[in-house]
């Protein structure tokens, strides 16, 4: 089975990579769907949350995620987001790995590791390749402003809070710039499963 790890900064349009090759038969763990329900349903990492940040990021006992935001991005320091990363890590991870034995388990041709942290979090060394999304900061503003709600302005704050285009391009094995255009997308999807596939080996 292969592993394909997806990344890229926020709003790079991650997932209509996703999506493209989850048609071609790769299942798909999407790290972000997985941390936002490990907010709701994991007590460890909340308490660990709330130890670091404070329990004004809790509302009716759960995690409000525009106060933890709040908390975290906006900031001149960098440490905020560091240290939600360093708790939130090891729970995601954990999360991630027991999708990967499940995808084994079911005689799957591969999965998707859909993961904006994948190489912080080190979960690049089990992919069998790595993918880059990528987008102009523009693009990549207005598509976070419309996911999360929040402002342009709070949008290029999470973007300047992340590692630069040059940081993913360095560490993989394939790029791809997410203009929208549908048709990109799909020759990306081919490219990848092609390059993954025992043919091309």
């Amino acid at each position: 089975m292969k592993i394909v790890g997806i990344t890229g900064p926020s709003g790079s349009g991650k997932s209509m990579l996703a999506a493209a090759l989850a048609a071609r038969g790769y299942l798909h763990a999407d790290a972000d769907a997985i941390y936002h329900a490990l907010l709701r349903t994991s007590a460890p990492m909340r308490a660990e949350l709330v130890a670091a940040f404070g329990d004004d990021i809790l509302t009716d006992g759960q995690i409000d995620r525009r106060a933890l935001a709040a908390k975290v991005f906006g900031k001149k320091s960098k440490k905020p987001l560091l240290r939600l990363n360093k708790i939130t890590h090891k729970y995601v991870c954990r999360a991630c790995i027991k999708e990967i034995r499940a995808a084994v388990d079911a005689g799957a041709k591969g999965i998707l590791l859909d993961a904006p942290l994948l190489i912080e979090a080190r979960l690049d060394r089990l992919c069998d390749l790595v993918v880059c999304v990528t987008a102009p900061t523009d693009m990549r503003a207005r598509r976070i402003a419309a996911r999360d709600g929040i402002s342009a302005r709070d949008a290029l704050f999470r973007i300047h809070a992340q590692p630069d285009d040059a940081f993913y391009r360095k560490k993989c094995g394939y790029i791809l710039c997410n203009d929208g255009d549908p048709a990109k997308i799909e020759v990306a999807a081919r490219e990848i499963d092609f390059l993954l596939s025992e043919e091309h080996a």
